[in-house]
């Protein structure tokens, strides 16, 4: 009589459970390795949760698979509990995770310790595997095998608990001046490999201080390392600075705060050799009385290791990051032995050639710049939406349920597009115009931008208006996003402003600013409702949840349902238009308060005479980038270190291109000021926007 089900089941799990462990383990540690390097350009949420859903796998097969070793015996020979012995370094080393990751997020630094803690007690649990089950029962060449293969899983463990506790701390990149990397040419234009071994070269100077202080000392090489990155041409501005921010994704997500120094290299090149020596030294031990699929485990871990080694191997030493550890020691030997000589250029370019990414017919030193990916969100075609039967039970499923991240995390990736090439530069352009304070009537101050988002723009431009009401702004950012966001679609899509804005003898350029208007626009109202942990001041959800509300109201009363979503948005925006004009959207109303001073504002636009519409348009272009900047300034580094992780943002970008302009460094004056002795000014004459007798700033 055959025995239950549950009893074979209970049999088979006692049988396979160890063998299942270490392959889940394995396998688990090889889909990290390829899923980690998706979140650096990627923000769709299925590469985020299967990136996620792998962290939490490694961990816990592997964690279950050392401590069912060490608690217990398998096997029935004494030689076949060896094998599976021999398993624990191999644990360890899937445990110790890929170079290309260190912490799932950021979160993971500041448990760093505890995580540390964790660590030691694993790598003890491994050792004593192999102390109890292999060295004492004298198994000679797996002895030394397993020795071998322990030392390699320890270090390879404890650097990635190192690179967790180093990350956040600026003394583990060193700013200090002593190695001064050589000067580089910034004269010429770059494709992205060259672009990245500039910011590579100059990571000490510029992108360590940007994510981690602002501050740098007069007449530092490091500042003008960094006006010179900002004068590059927009382009190879771009590329140097989504190279950079791809770099502080490295020290914040991976170990290459460890990788890439002497201890770390000297690591790699030991862990194939050794790792070599123990699948000899295996091959040499007597197989006899083991069981086939536990041989077929123990070969799979072992060459998969010796594989991973090289790999990894390879990978350090064509990194840029090599590059940077040359560049940062130019006065020694061996700078003039690998770089100089064009060794290491020819490694890399043969390495760039082999990438799988050739496989799929892409550029290598593509995967690492920002993707160009962003969100927008209209508001006003978001409320003439016909949410489907499954949309509305998805999301009422999931907000009883407590998983409203889960929800938004969809709806993200409902709102991504690319950044239009052209309107990325207008939008650089118009900020080194803003920036570099080469013309003053251009520049702005840092008061301007620091406290301001957008009035000064509208302060310079006042005489457009002649003698109408000047546009006005929100009391709170994310307000004023909002009051904006409507106004500007009103303002484009109602009335007769569609012939003056986009007729046929609208200019070129003026069809540009009116694109970028838009992007811009939706861009910031979608960091406003789905990420407002990139918008400084406090978040304004009910305010938005409520005019939302309001505007579904008034989509409602209208009877005409067009097919086209275009058609809608700009029927909503008429009526709109219409109500204000006739005093018909109910300014008591508090649920309809902003939608009202929104189409009041449109109006005011849409009153300069037609002749001004030009300058109208680039005004509003103008105050949707103050906006911008004073969002990628206000936006705190941890939540830009955040985002780094989940694709990147464009306010990273322009907060990074902020910081080398220079503007924003204590102690520094303008650009664009004439070099003077400072101890001959006055307080106010050091700086005249922050003055002690006028804001008590000094």
């Amino acid at each position: 009589m055959s025995e239950p089900w549950f009893i074979q089941a209970v049999d088979f799990w006692n049988e396979w459970a160890i063998r299942l462990a270490a392959s889940t383990s394995l396998a688990s540690h090889v889909l990290l390795m390829i899923l980690a390097e998706t979140r650096r350009r990627s923000v769709w949420p299925g590469w985020t949760f299967a990136l996620w859903l792998a962290y939490q796998i490694l961990d816990k097969a592997g964690s279950y698979a050392l401590g069912h070793l060490s608690l217990n015996t398998t096997g029935p020979s004494d030689q076949e509990q060896i094998l599976v012995a021999f398993w624990a370094p191999f644990l360890l080393l899937h445990l110790g995770g890929p170079d290309n990751v260190s912490a799932y997020s950021l979160d993971d630094d500041k448990l760093s310790w505890r995580k540390f803690v964790g660590s030691l007690w694993k790598a003890i649990g491994a050792f004593y595997v192999v102390f109890t089950k292999i060295l004492l029962a004298n198994s000679g060449p797996l002895s030394l095998a397993s020795m071998i293969m322990i030392n390699i899983g320890m270090f390879r463990f404890f650097e990635m608990a190192v690179a967790i506790l180093r990350a956040p701390r600026k003394k583990a990149w060193g700013s200090s001046n002593k190695n001064q990397p050589p000067p580089v040419d910034f004269s010429v234009s770059h494709g992205n490999d060259e672009a990245r071994k500039i910011a590579q070269g100059q990571w000490q100077c510029c992108g360590c201080g940007t994510l981690f202080d602002s501050s740098v000392e007069m007449n530092s090489p490091n500042l003008e390392t960094s006006r010179k990155i900002f004068n590059l041409g927009w382009k190879d501005m771009c590329k140097v600075v989504e190279v950079e921010a791809s770099l502080m994704y490295d020290m914040l997500y991976t170990k290459a705060s460890v990788v890439y120094t002497i201890g770390g290299y000297f690591h790699r090149f030991i862990s194939p050799l050794a790792t070599s020596a123990a699948a000899f030294l295996f091959w040499q031990y007597p197989k006899n009385n083991v069981e086939l699929p536990d041989l077929i485990v123990t070969y799979i871990v072992l060459y998969a290791s010796l594989a991973l080694d090289v790999m990894w191997l390879v990978m350090a030493l064509a990194s840029t990051w090599t590059y940077g550890f040359l560049t940062a020691r130019s006065r020694t030997w061996l700078y003039h032995k690998v770089l100089c000589s064009g060794w290491w250029c020819c490694f890399r370019g043969l390495a760039m050639r082999l990438h799988p990414w050739r496989l799929l017919g892409k550029d290598p030193s593509t995967y690492r710049m920002w993707s160009g990916t962003i969100g927008r969100f209209n508001m006003l075609q978001e409320c003439t939406r016909a949410p489907g039967l499954i949309e509305r039970l998805c999301s009422g499923l999931l907000t009883i349920l407590g998983l409203e991240d889960v929800w938004n995390e969809h709806r993200i990736w409902k709102c991504l597009s690319q950044l239009p090439p052209d309107v990325k530069e207008l939008v650089f352009e118009r900020i080194k115009r803003r920036l570099s304070g080469t013309n003053p009537s251009d520049a702005y101050s840092m008061k301007d931008i620091r406290a301001l988002w957008g009035q000064e723009a509208v302060k310079r431009s006042k005489n457009i208006f002649d003698g109408l009401m000047l546009p006005y702004f929100g009391n709170e950012f994310q307000e004023d996003i909002l009051l904006w966001h409507m106004s500007t679609i009103i303002y484009l899509w109602s009335g007769n402003q569609q012939q003056l804005i986009r007729g046929a003898n609208a200019a070129t350029t003026q069809l540009k600013h009116v694109k970028a208007i838009e992007v811009l626009s939706e861009y910031l109202m979608f960091l406003v409702i789905l990420r407002p942990h990139m918008l400084p001041d406090p978040a304004l959800g009910r305010l938005c949840e409520v005019t939302m509300q309001a505007l579904k109201e008034e989509c409602a009363k209208d009877k005409e349902n067009s097919p086209s979503c275009a058609a809608r948005k700009q029927k909503l925006a008429e009526i709109l238009h219409s109500k204000e004009k006739s005093k018909k959207l109910m300014n008591s109303d508090a649920n309809r308060r902003l939608i009202s001073d929104a189409a009041r504002l449109a109006i005011a636009l849409q009153e300069v005479k037609a002749t001004k519409v030009k300058d109208v348009v680039e005004l509003i272009f103008d105050v949707w980038v103050d906006k911008l900047l004073y969002a990628a300034i206000r936006c705190s580094r941890e939540s830009h270190a955040r985002q780094l992780g989940r694709g990147g943002e464009l306010i990273t970008i322009v907060w990074i291109v902020a910081e080398h302009a220079g503007l924003f460094r204590i102690g520094e004056t303008k650009p664009h000021e004439t070099e003077r002795d400072d101890s001959e000014k006055t307080c106010c004459q050091k700086n005249p926007d922050f003055c002690c007798e006028k804001d008590y700033y000094c």
